[in-house]
């Protein structure tokens, strides 16, 4: 198993990126497993409800029928059960069910957040199972925005940790990778509102206020901070004009020459 996480503050490019460089090394033979934003992800979590076991155990004896339903959009961590409710639009389950699980929401705003800890640590024993299954695969994976993008929006947001407290939270998931080839591709603009700008026009939606600018000016120095404290191997590409295809080509390259080793 190989890992590329492709990282960057919203707007430069991750997701377009991460889908270009999996068909590339397709095209190449290598066996790609690429997750992009609101992909059903196996170590990166939205529209997840957490639950106790003791909890999950008895939403499965009220709604007996949901049972099969549940378990397979269930991920076992540690005490706890991550049960997904969307498919990136499409709800998982209707009524008194999907009410519940959205009051029990893990990352995206939650109404009633777990604790910093326990964040944590489920995300620690998710990871620590998904190396476990794919440790000894042939598999390139990609994630777009899993290391930081979407952990460090939750830990500002929800526990409004300081950098300290969020390198912690990154350094503890990693560890879970022990012994795993991977690499940080990090996509960087000298124009944060530029960038910002042009993405949401691409996107059909209104410009960013300065409140948003701001937001992602303060992650991108958290995104520094993190990446400069990291004894990883971390590559950063310039994205101000939109050079993904330079990047895609880059890495393809670099990716097939360490599949070889």
């Amino acid at each position: 198993m190989n890992i590329l996480f492709i990282e960057g503050i919203s707007g430069v490019g991750k997701s377009t990126l991460t889908r270009n460089l999996a068909k590339a090394l397709s095209g190449n033979g290598t066996s790609v497993r690429a997750y992009e934003e609101f992909d059903i992800n196996p170590i990166d979590f939205c529209n997840t409800a957490y639950l106790t076991d003791t909890d999950y155990r008895m939403l499965c004896r009220a709604h007996p029928a949901l049972s099969e339903v549940l378990e397979k959009n269930t991920v076992p961590a540690g005490a706890a059960r991550l049960v997904r409710y969307y498919d990136r639009d499409t709800p998982l389950f209707s009524g008194d069910v999907l009410a519940y699980l959205r009051e029990h929401e893990f990352c995206w705003k939650p109404k009633f957040p777990v604790s910093r800890e326990a964040y944590t640590d489920a995300y620690h024993c998710v990871w620590q199972d998904f190396a476990a299954a794919n440790r000894n695969t042939q598999n390139v994976f990609l994630f777009d925005g899993a290391l930081l993008h979407h952990p460090i929006n939750d830990m500002l947001r929800n526990y409004r940790a300081d950098e300290e407290t969020v390198l912690s939270h990154v350094k503890t998931l990693l560890s879970a990778l022990d012994g795993i080839p991977r690499r940080i591709v990090y996509l960087e603009t000298r124009n944060i509102a530029r960038s910002l700008t042009a993405a949401h026009c691409d996107r059909g939606q209104h410009p960013p206020t300065d409140a948003q600018i701001a937001f992602w000016e303060t992650r991108y120095r958290y995104d520094r901070y993190v990446l400069g404290k990291l004894a990883e191997n971390v590559q950063r590409f310039d994205v101000t004009d939109r050079g993904w295809e330079d990047v895609r080509e880059y890495l393809v390259s670099a990716e097939t020459e360490c599949m070889k080793k």
